[in-house]
């Protein structure tokens, strides 16, 4: 993933913090992940029955016609590598490497798992990730539960979306349904029955229940989009579909990583990390004759906390049940600042809806909290804050009124950068 200037200021901050090992052993962690995130491309995964037209959409975004059709391919990963090559995993954990795009001599090995690597400039800002089941119920729910720990994006193929996918889906944690796309593949197929724009009025509500948006796509003509020179003919990419739900991912993957530096730089300045270009070392000392000038101390890491006065410093509010509140904080990352800018932009007396979507964004993450047996004691004082929050929430619904709304989502975004501070302490 291309970094600014800023962001690599941010990378290397935290790079050069935990080199110093400074930090006590929550804080590290917690920068260990960052730098990971930060480091590594958003993570997008395609969901779906088999046959739902999942190597398709990957081929979509890369281009080509990579994946080969109806191959009986394992669940597959497209990364950014240097030079093309696939990485297999059998079924035993051993592992090997494959140069070029061999697919028949990737699949001699009996692969369970495979990653290809590609130069690919797209590859570097996010990975693809197929999820291949056999269809059944059990395998499906053990691939949906090991590959949302690896998403960032979801994309789910689908042609129905009917009861049973739906129950699959329903698995998935709220906190990636935020981030996740119903994407009804062989579009052109459903359009030449007369069924397309029925089966999208159809979807609308569990859409917007469920997902953040739903996409048609008619992969095959978006995949004849690109040319063999990597030209785009845009005009059908774009009628195609596909050139919207390529667009709309990169926008809510760079979204994503913005997010990632927002928390970075909570983070930074918690721990007051300075960059280590701007440290100043110490000044070497004047040549005297006959004795040979000492080097300059190596310039170390400042790391200080943020509230002087507290002499426990780093090790107060440690916190021990990290995931909830990642996950929290990255739901409300989503939803609060979605409910504030439209709350900015109502009218008089048009923000009843808003009130009440975020009286149900804080009930949900009580019943979260309240759920948690985890016995951290940051988690159990923040389910107050919580509980108090959706007090406030409640008079804010039965005042009503445009600056109720203003207001409701504000404290979502405090109570937002709030987790985000727990996890910095």
């Amino acid at each position: 993933m291309k970094d600014t200037a800023a962001d690599e200021d941010v990378i290397e901050r935290l790079q050069f913090a935990l080199a110093a090992e400074a930090l006590p052993k929550a804080a590290r962690e917690h920068a260990s992940l960052l730098l990971k995130r930060l480091s590594s491309p958003v993570r997008v995964s395609v969901l779906g029955l088999p046959g739902a037209g999942k190597s398709e959409i990957l081929n979509m975004f890369i281009g080509q016609r990579l994946l080969p059709k109806d191959s009986k391919l394992p669940t597959t990963e497209l990364t950014y590598g240097a030079v093309a090559r696939i990485v297999v995993t059998g079924a035993n954990g051993s592992r090997q490497v494959v140069e070029g795009l061999d697919f028949d001599k990737a699949r001699a090995v009996s692969p369970a798992f495979m990653r290809i690597e590609m130069p690919i400039p797209l590859l570097q800002r996010i990975s693809l990730l197929e999820v291949v089941t056999d269809g059944s119920s059990s395998e499906f729910q053990s691939a949906i539960d090991w590959a949302v720990r690896r998403t960032d994006i979801a994309l789910w193929c689908t042609q129905t979306f009917g009861p049973a996918e739906a129950k699959l889906w329903a698995r998935v944690p709220d906190s990636l349904k935020d981030h996740a796309f119903l994407v009804l593949s062989k579009a052109d197929e459903l359009s030449a029955k007369s069924a397309l724009t029925s089966r999208i009025a159809d979807l609308e509500t569990i859409v917007s229940e469920e997902f953040h948006s739903l996409f048609a796509v008619a992969t095959l003509q978006a995949i004849k989009a690109h040319g063999a020179n990597g030209a785009i003919d845009e005009a059908i990419y774009h009628a195609s579909g596909g050139g919207a739900l390529s667009a709309e991912i990169l926008r809510h993957a760079e979204r994503g990583r913005r997010a990632d530096v927002d928390s970075a730089h909570l983070f930074l300045a918690r721990y007051q990390i300075k960059s280590p270009s701007k440290t100043k070392p110490a000044s070497e000392a004047p040549e005297s004759k006959g004795k040979a000038s000492k080097p300059a101390p190596e310039p170390k890491a400042v790391v200080e906390p943020a509230h002087r006065g507290n002499e426990r410093g780093f090790e107060s509010e440690i916190v021990e049940n990290e995931a909830i509140f990642l996950d929290s904080a990255q739901f409300l990352r989503r939803r609060g600042d979605a409910l504030l800018q439209s709350a900015t932009k109502l009218g008089r007396s048009k923000a009843d809806g808003i009130v009440t979507q975020c009286v149900d964004a804080v009930e949900h993450l009580v019943d979260l909290f309240s759920d948690d047996d985890s016995g951290c004691a940051v988690v159990d004082a923040f389910l107050d804050d919580l509980t108090e929050a959706s007090d406030l929430m409640v008079l804010m619904q039965v005042e009503s009124g445009d600056a109720s709304a203003a207001d409701a989502a504000t404290l979502l975004l405090q109570l937002r950068r709030e987790m985000e501070m727990k996890l910095a302490a």
